[in-house]
C-alpha cells in the first residue's frame, strides 16, 4: 500500500526451506511498482541457557533499490525466548550490520537485551557512517517496536512511532488452491489438532508427515536424485530467488 490512498502497491513474498541439514530457509520479497526487492537466506543455531532459549540467525540478506542501482547487504539479530517455564516472552538481541558498497554508507544496529535486574525491553541504538569520509551522519535510539528518534549530524531530529504505522493484511490463497508442499496445506492437520488442544493427535499427525517425507527421501537416494528447491537456486555460499526483479528488469 502507499501513503496516498489513491495509489496502492503490491508486495509479493515467497519463502522456502531449501536444506534440512543445516536447516536453511530463504525469503524473497519484491515490489515491482517501487522497483525494490529483498533476497535473504538464513539458518538457525539454537542453545539453551537455563530459563531461556537463544536462536542465532546465520546468513544475510540483500535489499536492492533498482531505481538507484544500490544494494544493501544486512545481517539479522538473534532471538531469545525468556522465562520459558513461567510466563514466556520474546526479545531480539545482538548486532546487525548494513552496508552499501556503491554509496559508501554503513550502519550498525545494536538490539539490547534486557538486563536481569531493571532496564527496558526492546531497546535499540544505531549509527550510520559515511566510510569514505569517516563521518557519523546519523544516530538513533529507542525501541524497535515503539518510538525511534533519529539525530543527524546537522542537528536535525526525526521521530518515528512504529505503533502508528498501518498494518496491512496478508492475502493467501485458500488451502484448496495451494500446492501440496505449501506450509499451510502440508501442516493443516497438525494445525487443526493444535487449535483443538489435542496435543497427542497433533503429535501423531506430525509423525505421519515426517515419516512420509523420510520415505520420499529414501526413494530419491535410491534413484540418486538430488533434492531440488522449487523457488531458489544456490549461488556460491548463498541462495537467490529463481526469477528476481533485478534480472527481470
Amino acid at each position: 500500500m502507499a501513503e496516498d490512498p489513491s495509489k496502492s502497491y503490491k508486495l509479493r513474498f515467497v519463502a522456502e526451506q531449501v536444506s534440512h541439514h543445516p536447516p536453511i530457509s530463504c525469503f524473497y520479497c519484491e515490489c515491482k511498482e517501487k522497483r525494490l526487492c529483498v533476497n535473504t537466506h538464513i539458518w538457525t543455531k539454537s542453545k539453551f541457557m537455563g530459563m531461556s532459549v537463544g536462536v542465532s540467525m546465520i546468513g544475510e540478506g540483500v535489499l536492492r533499490l533498482l531505481e538507484h542501482g544500490e544494494e544493501y547487504v544486512f545481517t539479522l539479530p538473534s532471538a531469545y525466548a525468556r522465562s520459558i517455564l513461567t510466563i514466556p516472552w520474546v526479545e531480539l538481541g545482538g548486532k546487525v550490520s548494513i552496508s552499501c558498497a556503491k554509496t559508501g554508507y554503513s550502519a550498525t544496529v545494536i538490539f539490547h537485551t534486557k538486563p536481569f535486574y531493571g532496564g527496558k525491553v526492546h531497546r535499540v541504538t544505531a549509527e550510520v557512517k559515511h566510510n569514505p569520509t569517516n563521518t557519523i551522519v546519523c544516530k538513533a535510539h529507542g525501541e524497535w517496536n515503539g518510538t525511534l528518534e533519529f539525530t543527524y549530524n546537522n542537528g536535525e531530529t526525526r521521530v518515528i512511532d512504529t505503533t502508528t504505522l498501518p498494518v496491512y493484511p496478508k492475502k493467501i490463497r485458500p488451502l484448496e488452491k495451494q500446492g501440496p508442499m505449501e506450509s499451510r496445506n502440508l501442516w493443516q492437520e497438525v494445525t487443526r489438532y493444535l487449535r483443538l488442544g489435542d496435543i497427542d493427535a497433533a503429535t501423531e499427525q506430525k509423525r505421519l508427515l515426517e515419516e512420509k517425507q523420510r520415505v520420499e527421501e529414501r526413494k530419491r537416494e535410491n534413484l540418486h536424485t538430488p533434492w531440488r528447491p522449487k523457488y531458489f537456486i544456490q549461488e556460491g555460499d548463498g541462495w537467490v530467488y529463481f526469477n528476481p526483479l533485478w534480472k527481470a528488469h
